[in-house]
């Protein structure tokens, strides 16, 4: 008899158990509309104590049984949420300025909005730029303005502080040679990274920078080869062996992967521009060429990449740019016995604009 009451009440208690679990489940279910205002705290019928306390249960609910890992955002405001990476980045990419980022994170995963936001006259109103170069140049036309970078949250650049000729002291200086016959865009990348703090070095940068393995060929007088613009093209070591060298994006991304929301590309812009950032002691890797002037056209040609043509010179070079002053630019030289070796200044402008205007710093 006791037997028999005991398995009794076991299966009441299962049976209340799963009655809970039903009347729980039908009590709160929720809507995606429902989902998105709650976790945005958008329900404006939410009027009294008592509907404020329910609406921080519904809440904290949502937080535990909805909210995936990766939230997705809309002007900087959270949309809805996601187990998977993946799905996360394909529904934000269906929105304008939208974002990915981890639970709890503090920087960005993924990202389609514009990352440079311009202030004028200290208003909180902005105007938001893909780049730092259009962010400049719009901001350049007005007499008080400063820019904003999300991927750090930090204004990196403004054209009211007072500059002055300026040289940055006691940044090391690094050779390429011999070991990296054409590395002197990670020899000048890994002097920028160790004057900001960063332990590395060119060797491991060699081997860090991503390749563009695109095999060369002539076909027809035409060149075949790799892309600058997406990885390394040929060898980094040998002159035995066909090579080039590599531009501001990989860089960029390179330096990211040490530096994160810090490192800025600062491509297109005007050189004055980068003025700002040596008076506050952030050095410029850069592509200019070997002989540190505007080049003729018979030192270039075209490739054929995969990504269609590109105009390049086996003159290209990288420095790091590291002061200036009316007459001259101060560069470290990854192809000199020495640092600090200066350059006039505007024969200096020219070859970087032929090359680009490519430019790349860490701003902390």
């Amino acid at each position: 008899m006791r037997k028999l009451e005991k398995m009794i009440v076991f299966f009441l208690i299962i049976i209340l158990v799963l009655l809970n679990m039903v009347l729980f489940s039908v009590f709160f279910v929720f809507s995606d509309e429902d989902i998105k205002k709650f976790v945005n705290f958008e329900d404006e019928s939410v009027e009294t104590a008592e509907q404020t306390e329910e609406y921080a249960v519904k809440r904290e609910i949502i937080i535990d049984e909805y909210k995936g890992e990766f939230q997705v955002y809309q002007n900087d405001k959270l949309i809805n949420s996601f187990f998977d990476f993946k799905e996360a980045v394909e529904y934000a990419a269906k929105y304008e300025n939208a974002s990915v980022k981890r639970y709890n994170g503090n920087f960005w995963l993924w990202d389609n909005t514009p990352q440079y936001n311009v202030y004028l006259d200290g208003k909180d109103d902005f105007t938001a730029f893909n780049s730092f170069a259009e962010a400049a140049d719009f901001a350049r036309d007005n007499e008080y303005a400063d820019i904003y970078y999300r991927k750090n949250n930090k204004f990196v650049w403004n054209n009211h502080e007072e500059l002055k000729n300026f040289t940055i002291r006691n940044v090391g200086h690094i050779t390429q040679l011999p070991e990296l016959k054409r590395g002197c865009e990670v020899t000048s990348l890994a002097m920028l990274l160790n004057f900001k703090g960063f332990n590395t070095d060119k060797m491991a940068l060699a081997s860090e920078i991503k390749k563009d393995t695109t095999p060369y060929n002539k076909i027809n007088g035409k060149i075949y080869f790799g892309n600058p613009n997406n990885g390394f093209v040929g060898d980094i070591y040998d002159y035995s062996k066909k090579g080039l060298g590599v531009y501001h994006l990989p860089i960029f991304a390179l330096a990211s992967s040490y530096g994160g929301g810090d490192v800025l590309d600062l491509t297109g812009c005007e050189f004055e521009d980068l003025y700002y950032f040596i008076n506050k002691n952030s050095p410029i890797w850069i592509i200019t060429n070997t002989r540190y002037d505007e080049l003729p056209e018979k030192n270039f040609e075209n490739w054929i990449t995969p990504d269609g043509e590109v105009r390049v010179t086996y003159n290209e070079h990288s420095v790091l740019v590291v002061g200036y002053d009316d007459k001259y630019v101060y560069i470290n030289d990854p192809l000199s016995k020495y640092g600090y070796t200066k350059k006039e200044k505007t024969r200096f402008i020219k070859a970087w604009k032929q090359m680009g205007r490519q430019a790349v710093t860490i701003k902390k």
